[in-house]
């Protein structure tokens, strides 16, 4: 789950879709710490995995919270991201967030949707598109929600309105260097199996073209660099 700070009035224009980044200002954070401390009195079956602190001279944070999976018996992790760096460029809209769960014998979703603020889905992508252009460490994860935003979800990345956005993004003060040099890339085919296959139903590891990706990244920062 990641958290961003809300554009000002007039910042940023609205766009439609949604993804699981929620917007929060500056001054939500503290009573978001305080709830995370205290969660596992008001929701029992959570407990604090990694405390809530602040890092990057307090522009960032970061805490995780943890639960005893009820299908596989396993110890799993919800890691919650703030960041207050900057801005949107694009106002938050409702996202829904649903699980993947569903009830054997209706066919339905046992927990209900939840409207939640999100960052705008261009928004989402243009934020892929700088980790995976400046990431000092190189995340295979990165290329594949790439891929899988140009061949599910729309994102056309010869647009020039989402260009634009990721060129705002990388242009904000504190970003590593782009780096698509061969060196960097040629990291990402020993990340299939060890980081990738293990996190994926089988059907979405099989139809990932990871040449496919490196060249939609690729020909983003040869755009931007024009």
């Amino acid at each position: 789950m990641g958290i961003g700070r809300q554009p000002a009035e007039g910042e940023g224009s609205e766009t439609s879709g949604g993804n699981k980044w929620l917007a929060l200002d500056g001054g939500q954070v503290a009573g978001l710490k305080k709830k995370l401390a205290r969660i596992s009195r008001d929701l029992p079956f959570f407990r604090v995995a990694e405390p809530f602190r602040g890092f990057s001279q307090s522009r960032q944070y970061a805490g995780s919270v943890g639960y005893t999976s009820l299908t596989s018996n396993t110890e799993e992790n919800i890691k919650i991201e703030v960041s207050l760096r900057e801005s949107l460029i694009a106002r938050a809209v409702a996202g829904s967030a649903r699980t993947l769960l569903l009830d054997p014998v209706s066919g339905e979703a046992i927990v209900p949707r939840v409207t939640l603020p999100c960052f705008s889905l261009a928004e989402v992508f243009a934020e892929k598109f700088r980790a995976a252009l400046t990431r000092r460490e190189i995340a295979i994860r990165d290329f594949y929600d790439i891929d899988y935003g140009v061949t599910k979800l729309g994102i056309n990345p010869l647009d020039a309105g989402f260009v634009e956005m990721v060129a705002r993004k990388l242009a904000v003060p504190g970003n590593e260097p782009v780096d698509i040099s061969e060196e960097r890339l040629s990291q990402l085919q020993g990340q299939l199996n060890t980081r990738l296959k293990s996190v994926l139903r089988q059907r979405d590891f099989e139809v990932f073209d990871l040449n496919r990706a490196v060249n939609t990244v690729v020909g983003m920062a040869r755009r931007i660099s024009r």
